[in-house]
């Protein structure tokens, strides 16, 4: 699945909107652990990457890196994954994925993840 797709169906999940489209899996597992990454939350311009020039699918990895580990700090058994945690799950494993977003995310990607697990977002949508 794209990452535009997934990012796609992680608002919608958010968004907790009436009919949800069958592939988001917003009825089998909580919403604790999914952390939504917007362009405001690029503000601070990291690695000097524009948070207006910011796509879907750079949204959408960068949403899917920083619930995982939100949902790895809470206490895993030995035999399980932060993946269990989130109802977005890719198939492909992390460097093919960061291969499609590459060449938008310029720098550290540990400096830009410091940076962005810094922001929430509150319950009326402002991120702090």
């Amino acid at each position: 699945m794209p990452l535009e797709a997934m990012y796609s169906l992680m608002k919608e999940q958010v968004l907790d909107l009436p009919n949800p489209n069958i592939l988001d899996g917003a009825t089998f597992s909580p919403k604790k652990y999914l952390i939504l990454v917007t362009q405001e939350y690029f503000q601070s311009n990291t690695n000097g990457i524009d948070a207006s020039k910011v796509t879907d699918d750079v949204l959408g990895f960068c949403s899917l890196v920083l619930s995982y580990a939100k949902a790895a700090s809470d206490a895993l058994m030995a035999d399980q994954s932060p993946k269990l945690r989130l109802t977005f799950m890719p198939r492909t494993e992390f460097n093919t994925i960061f291969q499609q977003v590459k060449s938008k995310i310029p720098g550290d990607l540990f400096t830009l993840f410091n940076s962005l697990a810094c922001y929430t977002t509150g319950s009326n949508g402002d991120v702090v």
